[in-house]
């Protein structure tokens, strides 16, 4: 390697501390600049030296992607492509790279987005997960629960009122988007990959950036899978958004045996992260709830039911029970649409209290409720 590729990952390292000091326009010359040197290593690096030409080729690449230069980045993998020169693996990661470059712009053109470089891998394993396939009701509820989760851990990082109804604010979908790519072989894979507005506005600052969401994601997951209710009350000290955050961890658990285990790994500057959430995650959840306060009187109640309606706003949902029986019951006004809403026509387990009404009437009002383990 010649002293143009020093310089470049110089360069290259001093547009990375500036995009996480939050610099983004210089960290962008920056990278151009340390894509313009790397050219030149590689025009100087004779074409003997395959390898490290391979390596080069790809790295000024990824130097101009993330400069956003999204025509230059296509211009040289066209060339080089077309040279025949490289490795095999060079070739196959520049193809990769032409996919990503194109993705973005889909993203820049279309939907006035850009990708914040923040992204995390969500691999589902064992029970009814193939080789790359998986059902597709399993994939959509857990891809959908994760979208939920992390929009509530946005919620929370920009210490917005705890919402109980209805969809995320539109500010911060506008802020923080979530977009999914496909899955890879081995088992099945999503990566969540987080946007943010391409032109941002220049006379108020966001609110919240995407390394806040899942540097706090992720922290919330490690403290939950330890079942440390101190680690997670030091991670999430707000009550309600500790049980909103806790609920929702517990809908995307595995259960049964359709679904062994979900490993999240995401990378960072440092080492990778990896978090593992398995069967015995919903157990440990339970212990660490916040509790609920029981008024004198009223008598400790579990039911097991298809969920069969509910309407929050009036606070009641209804389940049928085992023996066919239609039983309503009243909720908690923070029960959430979110957390309860995907457990529609599903088996639910709900745990509370049965107290006395005008009328005489018992009613078990929930104060917990969780999807069933399937027999």
């Amino acid at each position: 390697m010649n002293e143009h590729h020093r310089a470049s990952e110089t360069l290259a390292a001093e547009a990375s501390a500036l995009l996480v000091a939050g610099n983004r326009p210089e960290s962008i010359e920056k990278y151009r600049q340390a894509g313009e040197l790397e050219v030149q290593a590689f025009q100087e690096t004779s074409p003997k030296s395959q390898r490290t030409r391979s390596v080069l080729a790809v790295s000024l690449v990824s130097l101009f992607y993330k400069a956003c230069e999204y025509d230059r980045a296509e211009h040289e993998i066209f060339a080089l492509l077309a040279s025949r020169e490289l490795n095999c693996w060079a070739q196959k990661q520049l193809r990769e790279l032409l996919e990503v470059v194109a993705d973005e712009r889909i993203i820049l053109e279309g939907l006035d987005q850009r990708y914040t470089g923040e992204a995390f891998t969500v691999s589902l394993k064992g029970g009814e997960i193939g080789v790359g396939t998986g059902p597709l009701d399993l994939v959509l509820e857990k891809a959908s629960g994760f979208r939920n989760l992390l929009y509530r851990m946005a919620e929370c990082v920009a210490e917005r009122p705890l919402r109980l109804r209805g969809a995320p604010p539109k500010e911060l979908t506008d802020l923080l988007q979530v977009r999914t790519t496909q899955p890879a072989v081995g088992s099945y894979r999503l990566e969540m990959k987080l946007t943010e507005p391409a032109q941002p506005d220049l006379f108020e600052q966001p609110s919240i950036e995407a390394r806040q969401v899942t540097d706090k994601l992720f922290q919330f997951l490690e403290a939950v899978s330890t079942g440390s209710r101190d680690s997670v009350e030091l991670s999430v000290p707000d009550p309600r958004y500790r049980r909103a955050l806790l609920q929702l961890v517990q809908n995307v658990s595995p259960r049964g045996k359709r679904l062994e285990e979900i490993a999240l790994y995401r990378a960072t500057e440092g080492a990778p992260q990896a978090v593992y959430l398995t069967s015995a995650l919903p157990g440990r959840i339970r212990k660490v709830l916040p509790e609920r306060e029981v008024e004198q009187g009223d008598e400790p109640e579990e039911l097991r039911g298809v969920l069969r309606a509910l309407h929050l706003d009036e606070n009641w949902l209804e389940l049928i029970l085992p023996v066919g029986d239609h039983e309503r019951c009243d909720t908690m006004p923070d029960m959430l649409d979110d957390v309860v809403g995907p457990m529609v026509n599903q088996e639910v387990i709900v745990s509370g209290v049965r107290r006395k009404k005008q009328g005489g009437v018992r009613r078990v009002l929930i104060q917990e409720i969780e999807l069933a383990e399937p027999a």
